[in-house]
């Protein structure tokens, strides 16, 4: 995919999907990348890490080789155990990945309360134990996404130096604690001053809305090459294309259309019963809806479809308007 230039010589611009635990699926993925232009690569949502001596086929049937050949990307894996998570990485190298993530930023109380995501950012010593087990036994270059803290974005400036001692490809900062989930603006003061402290190459990940948005934080954070994009890539698909440069789209509804119809073929091919496969698409219709202004009545019948015919017509009602 093509690239512009950045702020700086040879300094190129690298957009990366966000992970976002049960949408973005190979299925997706692969629809995604098939319609819209503009990213470089995708991060996959998390898989746990495994008990070495019982790992299975289906924990990692998302990152099979075979349902990703066009899509380049990073499996990323959440736990606290050193261990598992090197045998973990074995297994994902065995399957021809080239670089593994370790998730630091899962803001869910589910998992943080377990000191895992976001839950283990107020513990530097144990992320200093884990990383001293984990990275000489890795086969795998590793990167780590990280929020500014679980509840205190102090969190992040006394990991800095940890971090910083240990040979990481890359560090993902999103901007917000976790206890914030997805709320509220994102603290573009606490990813400067994390930024500052880092000794590793940093990548900016949080509310990327629109071409302006980014443009604003190109100029403010002119070292930063890589970008990852989540809900509001979902929500415009066509902003990828626009931060590259591209052409405008045109035909914008037949685009979005044949994504949607590729994406429900898909999942019906591969769900078990009309109401998952409904479940699946109306979640994504939370995110794509956003590109058809002044049609929620329309949308609510979508919403509200109990049966795949009932789904269809309300659907069709959306891309004829």
């Amino acid at each position: 995919m093509p690239t512009i230039p950045y702020a700086r010589p040879n300094l190129r611009i690298d957009l990366t999907l966000a992970p976002l635990h049960g949408v973005t699926n190979w299925i997706f993925r692969k629809a995604y990348f098939h319609h819209f232009p503009g990213m470089d690569k995708a991060m996959a949502p998390f898989i746990a890490s495994v008990n070495p001596a019982k790992p299975t086929a289906h924990h990692f049937k998302d990152l099979l080789p075979e349902v990703n050949q066009v899509i380049p990307l990073v499996p990323q894996i959440l736990g606290n155990d050193a261990t598992e998570f090197v045998a973990t990485t074995k297994i994902l190298a065995d399957l021809g990945y080239a670089e593994v993530n370790w998730n630091l930023g899962c803001p869910f109380s589910m998992v943080a309360k377990k000191r895992r995501g976001s839950g283990l950012l107020p513990f530097p010593d144990l992320i200093e134990g884990f990383l001293g087990q984990a990275c000489p036994r890795l086969c795998l270059p590793l990167s780590v996404k990280l929020r500014l803290g679980r509840k205190d974005p102090q969190d992040i400036l006394d990991l800095m130096p940890i971090l910083n001692s240990f040979p990481l490809k890359l560090v993902y900062i999103h901007p917000r604690v976790g206890t914030q989930m997805y709320r509220g603006e994102v603290d573009l003061d606490g990813f400067a001053a994390a930024s500052r402290l880092c000794s590793h190459e940093v990548a900016y990940n949080g509310d990327i809305k629109d071409l302006r948005t980014f443009e604003m934080l190109r100029s403010r954070f002119p070292t930063v090459r890589e970008w990852m994009i989540g809900r509001w890539a979902i929500f415009d698909p066509f902003l990828p294309g626009r931060i590259k440069g591209g052409p405008v789209a045109t035909g914008r509804r037949g685009i979005l259309q044949a994504f949607h119809d590729e994406l429900y073929a898909d999942y019906r091919k591969v769900l078990f019963g009309p109401a998952h496969v409904m479940d699946k698409m109306k979640e994504v219709w939370t995110f794509i809806g956003k590109s058809f202004p002044n049609c929620e009545q329309l949308l609510a019948r979508i919403a509200q479809a109990k049966t795949l015919v009932a789904y269809e017509r309300a659907v069709d009602r959306v891309f004829s308007r």
